[in-house]
């Protein structure tokens, strides 16, 4: 967790976040939405009094510097703790970097006024990714996180879905565009993912027009 001005790409966050945890705290520069963001993150899951205590989601004291905090949680509360976070980030104005899954979370403030949303199965949400946290989610569709969505505003969406529960078969995608409404729905089915990719990559690019590249055929029809 660290401020910058600038969104900065998943490969730029990764290494300032290897940075910091070689100790190099001027990887970053103070800022002092910081003391706030650890006094918030820290009276709603506080740290472990000593080495018995169980109730934190913690699985280390917390690195605390004038301009980041790192820090590990237990894998079981991840679900839990892992939004908020991200929440609380967002409130501070910084920058919350999952190192595991190579994301930026970035604060309001650097986001697009009409940012997408991806969701999948798998991980957290991310408000207005970048292209390249677009095609790796894509990329990631296996047959237990088998499902991703990028939505717009006004029901505008890519989404889609691979194996039985998507009716596709084995090794295929259900894809689906929607334009707004219930009957400029398209849908249709590929073998190939870097395809799929392809799909998606358009929507990011230009949410306003119907990505290209495939047979579309009208869902409501």
């Amino acid at each position: 967790m660290w401020f910058e001005e600038v969104r900065p790409s998943p490969a730029a966050a990764s290494e300032t976040h290897r940075r910091l945890c070689a100790g190099e705290a001027a990887a970053v520069r103070p800022h002092a939405g910081l003391s706030g963001f650890y006094a918030a993150l820290v009276a709603e899951f506080p740290e472990a009094e000593d080495a018995t205590d169980e109730s934190s989601p913690w699985s280390a004291g917390l690195d605390v510097g004038d301009g980041y905090v790192l820090m590990g949680m237990q894998w079981g509360r991840a679900a839990e703790v892992a939004p908020r976070v991200v929440e609380l980030a967002g409130q501070s104005g910084l920058i919350c970097f999952d190192p595991q899954a190579d994301v930026v979370h970035a604060p309001p403030a650097l986001r697009s006024a009409d940012a997408l949303g991806l969701r999948s199965c798998v991980g957290l949400p991310v408000d207005d990714p970048d292209l390249e946290t677009v095609e790796r989610a894509v990329l990631r569709l296996s047959d237990d996180n088998w499902f991703v969505i990028l939505e717009g505003p006004s029901g505008r969406y890519v989404q889609a879905g691979t194996g039985a529960r998507a009716g596709a078969a084995d090794g295929g995608y259900a894809v689906e565009f929607r334009d707004g409404s219930p009957e400029r729905h398209y849908r249709c089915v590929l073998d190939d993912r870097e395809q799929v990719v392809s799909v998606f990559v358009d929507f990011r690019r230009d949410p306003a027009a119907r990505p290209t590249g495939v047979a579309w055929a009208n869902a409501w029809l």
